[in-house]
């Protein structure tokens, strides 16, 4: 086999004499390769992946390996093949990057931070969820953390958003109406607080956006009114940061002009919450 590109010493891809292209995976198996070095497969050689053929997916590898060690590919992998067994189901091949990313930060942030935890993934998902459990005792063990029970979900959005295997029409028309709605509510808040730099608080609004939009489509509560001090908290808040009020109100009325649905004081102050957290990441530029 030829190297084609050296992405670290122990992460190298190569070209077959068939020309198929496969990343390999060993300690100090790209150590002064060159390409168009030859490079025997040994056993303690890992074969990661075959069949190589998209440009775009390999640039986004060569990215992604630039700060996260392949460990995390090999979690990603790990946790892509028993998903597609469990689900009965086919993901984007990008998916290994983006979900390898999110572990990594994941675990970084193990320690110093917990993300949301949204009920409404479990039931609305509740075989992705029960998959993304799994996955999350497996980066536990494999990295000895303790992510946050809220990684199940942000992991089930992962597995909802990259399944390629085919649907049937009345599916396809409910995905089509959130994300024309998800893309124009996301829109409004970009438009006002600017794009985060940091993208965390951006994913968790965005699936709090994409339940709530679900929810409003099937003509349920996503969040419903249950402590009588919400609308106290919600007006407390907004008297601390009055400069998320107008973007507040632009997003009530696109709910009730566009999908007919009033935003109670529950989700209208998770909302807020999360216009916060985009607003300080943003600043953080």
């Amino acid at each position: 086999m030829k190297v084609i590109k050296v992405f670290n010493n122990n992460v190298v891809l190569v070209s077959d004499q068939n020309h198929q292209q496969a990343i390999l995976f060993g300690k100090g198996i790209g150590f002064k390769k060159h390409p168009g070095d030859e490079i025997a497969k040994s056993k303690d050689v890992q074969t990661f992946i075959k069949n190589i053929r998209d440009p775009e997916w390999l640039n986004s590898l060569s990215n992604l390996l630039e700060s996260v060690p392949i460990e995390y590919l090999a979690i990603s992998k790990n946790i892509i093949e028993y998903a597609e067994k469990k689900l009965n189901t086919t993901f984007n091949q990008f998916l290994i990057i983006s979900l390898a990313d999110h572990i990594y930060f994941a675990v970084k942030r193990s320690s110093e931070h917990d993300v949301s935890s949204l009920a409404s993934v479990r039931d609305v998902y509740p075989l992705e969820y029960n998959v993304a459990q799994e996955s999350v005792k497996r980066i536990n063990t494999t990295f000895n953390v303790i992510l946050p029970p809220g990684e199940a979900g942000l992991i089930a959005i992962h597995f909802v958003e990259n399944e390629i295997s085919p649907i049937n029409e009345n599916q396809q028309l409910s995905e089509n109406f959130v994300t024309l709605h998800l893309s124009k509510v996301l829109q409004i808040i970009i438009s006002d607080l600017g794009y985060p730099a940091q993208p965390t608080s951006l994913e968790r609004l965005t699936i709090h956006l994409r339940f709530l939009i679900t929810q409003i489509q099937s003509n349920s509560k996503y969040l419903v009114n249950t402590s009588s001090d919400n609308r106290q908290i919600l007006d407390s808040f907004l008297k601390q940061f009055p400069e998320l009020r107008e973007t507040l109100k632009k997003l009530q009325d696109y709910f009730y002009q566009e999908m007919e649905y009033k935003l109670n004081s529950s989700e209208r102050l998770y909302l807020v919450i999360h216009l916060k957290q985009i607003e300080n990441a943003t600043d953080d530029e």
